[in-house]
């Protein structure tokens, strides 16, 4: 696994059409899938598609803070979907 550089916002490789990705369990996707996990949890971010490490694919990784059990959600923060 390795963290790979991020290209920035404006970078010309963010402006293509990423492609379909023609096999998902192939050997050199699934490592991709563990270095782009790796490179956005690195950069502390919240999810990272494939052209933002360099790569045409058609691949995102994500990641959502573990959901709060109900009885730590105060009544008033339950319906407020701005919190």
């Amino acid at each position: 696994m390795a963290i790979r550089k991020i290209a920035r916002m404006g970078h010309p490789v963010l402006q293509g059409v990423a492609k379909p990705v023609p096999d998902p369990t192939a050997p050199e996707v699934k490592a991709l899938v563990r270095d782009m996990i790796e490179t956005m949890i690195d950069a502390n971010g919240a999810g990272l598609a494939a052209p933002q490490v360099y790569e045409p694919w058609r691949i995102v990784v994500f990641q959502a803070p573990p959901e709060r059990a109900p009885e730590e959600i105060g009544e008033e923060e339950a319906f407020d979907h701005t919190a």
